[in-house]
């Protein structure tokens, strides 16, 4: 049977076909950017980002959880979260999620895949929820924020939340809390807290804005803010706190350690630990952000029946680790990649310290995906699969990009 190239079946993204592959900052969100307007397309735009989001098990179950203590539904969920998986392992990508459902509300409710949300969350609409973001790696407690805008200065994470969550008079709450660096109490933090609304409160990048304060002795401070808060929103019947702490070894130096393991410790006491990434989905993931995906064609099928077919009569030349007899389940949800390309990543690279996981995969994929379409359309080959052969390690980019998640230049 002759087979379509895979570039015939599938259609990548635009950016990639022009040759435009997204550099690594692309797949990487950052929310202070999203909230005020400055986040690429992709993640600004609500419908868009809905589009070309996988929902894996786990994001689900957070934001189908999320919704139903929003909704002031308190039984099966939790007020606090605590998402401390790996760097690039999509914490980031559930807080924007989180984010844009609180802030549209009822407009979310068409969306792509939300209808699912809502039925596992068992609650008829996305309640709107008011917001706060803080985002450790952007706020400065020195020059602080506001002043020069007709907006009060915060030089503090409380006095930033409690701004965002209800204005000059929300902050006006704990403006000497705010002047003299000192974190408020629950009976503080309750009067900024909006009555009878849901909350949301996102925080990211935490132990970034800790290692930065911790000679002034705002760090300290931070995590007994932290702490206060935490207990003042399980009291709540509708606010959630979501909390991403990077767990990579080469983002926190040795000092950061001590701080790292009481800011988790006391989170995972008072909340819910979050892991957000699922290898058996993250061949799902890059369809999504990769290509114009709508499911699997008919002549992809097609070309995962063959593969698989082979796979099967010649499995003793098959290494053990392929699951033969599921292998066209397998090969159905890689396409239009072979296997073995996405499990190198699964088995081998994860175990890289600097290896951004998620977020790594796609930053080399889109390269990878970029050459290969217009190296098939220039007739350079006719592959049905993007296999282990075609990457570009001659191209400077790419292979750069390689020595980068290596962590070497050899």
């Amino acid at each position: 049977m002759a087979l379509k190239p895979w570039f015939k079946v599938v259609t990548p993204r635009e950016d990639l076909r022009e040759g435009r592959p997204l550099d690594a900052s692309e797949f990487a969100v950052h929310l202070d950017q999203v909230r005020d307007g400055r986040a690429p397309v992709d993640y600004q735009n609500p419908e868009r980002f809905f589009e070309r989001t996988y929902l894996t098990q786990s994001l689900s179950a957070l934001a189908s959880e999320v919704l139903r203590r929003l909704s002031g539904i308190k039984t099966e969920t939790s007020p606090i979260f605590n998402m401390t998986t790996q760097f690039g392992g999509g914490k980031t990508h559930a807080l924007t999620l989180l984010y844009h459902l609180a802030t549209h509300g009822h407009e979310a409710n068409n969306w792509s895949c939300v209808n699912r949300l809502l039925s596992k969350a068992e609650v008829k609409s996305v309640p709107k929820a008011a917001t706060a973001i803080f985002v450790g790696t952007e706020f400065d407690s020195i020059t602080g924020r506001g002043g020069n805008d007709g907006t009060p200065i915060r030089k503090t994470p409380w006095g930033e939340i409690a701004f965002q969550l209800g204005g000059n008079d929300g902050f006006a709450v704990v403006a000497e809390h705010d002047d003299k660096l000192i974190a408020p109490a629950g009976d503080v933090i309750r009067k900024f807290l909006p009555q009878g609304t849901p909350c949301l409160i996102l925080l990211d990048e935490l132990m970034n804005y800790v290692s930065r304060n911790r000679k002034s002795g705002l760090a300290a401070q931070f995590y007994d803010f932290l702490q206060n808060l935490s207990e003042t929103i399980r009291g709540e019947d509708n606010a959630v706190m979501a909390v991403s702490i990077p767990a990579s070894e080469g983002e926190i130096n040795a000092e950061d350690h001590g701080d790292y393991g009481r800011f988790k410790k006391m989170l995972d006491r008072l909340g819910k630990a979050v892991i957000m990434a699922a290898e058996s989905e993250t061949s799902e993931i890059i369809r999504r952000r990769l290509f114009e995906w709508h499911g699997l064609p008919e002549d992809g099928k097609k070309t995962v029946a063959e593969y698989a077919d082979w796979v099967i009569e010649h499995r003793n030349q098959v290494p053990s680790l392929f699951p033969v007899d599921q292998a066209r389940d397998v090969f159905a949800a890689t396409y239009p990649f072979h296997p073995m390309v996405l499990s190198v990543f699964e088995r081998k690279w994860q175990m890289l310290p600097r290896f951004q996981q998620t977020r790594g995969v796609l930053r080399l994929l889109a390269l990878w995906v970029s050459r290969a379409y217009q190296e098939g359309y220039k007739g350079g080959h006719r592959d049905p699969l993007i296999t282990l052969g075609t990457a570009p390690l001659d191209e400077l980019l790419f292979r750069a990009a390689v020595f980068e998640q290596l962590g070497e230049s050899r």
